[in-house]
C-alpha cells in the first residue's frame, strides 16, 4: 500500500478564534457560527478559512457588519445582500462628503 501523505499540510487557514481575536469584537463561538451560517468557504475544515477572508471577516466583525442577522441574510439572498452592501457605501460616501463639506464651512468661518 503506497502512502499518500505529501508532507506537512500546505493548508495555510485561519480559525475562528483567530477571526475573534483579529476582530475583538466577538467570541469565537460566534465568529464560527457567523462564518458558518453566511457558508464562508473552508469555515467546517480546521484552519480551512483564507487568510484576505479571514481578514474580511475580522474587519466586518470589527464594526459591526457581520453578525448572526446579516449572515442569514447573507445565506438567504446573496445578492440582495451584496446590493444593500453597495447602498451602505454610497450612504457612507454621502456621509463623508457632508463631513468634508462641513469642515471646509468652519475652515472658512
Amino acid at each position: 500500500m503506497s502512502s499518500t501523505h505529501r508532507g506537512p499540510d500546505q493548508r495555510q487557514g485561519v480559525t475562528a478564534a483567530e477571526i475573534a481575536r483579529m476582530s475583538g469584537a466577538v467570541t469565537r463561538p460566534t465568529a464560527a457560527s457567523i462564518a458558518a451560517r453566511a457558508g464562508v468557504p473552508g469555515h467546517h475544515v480546521r484552519r480551512g478559512i483564507s487568510p484576505d477572508n479571514a481578514r474580511r471577516m475580522a474587519n466586518a466583525l470589527s464594526v459591526g457588519l457581520l453578525s448572526e442577522r446579516s449572515a442569514r441574510a447573507l445565506a438567504e439572498d446573496p445578492q440582495k445582500f451584496l446590493n444593500a452592501t453597495y447602498e451602505l457605501q454610497e450612504l457612507v460616501r454621502e456621509i463623508m462628503r457632508a463631513r468634508d463639506e462641513d469642515a471646509g464651512v468652519i475652515a472658512v468661518a
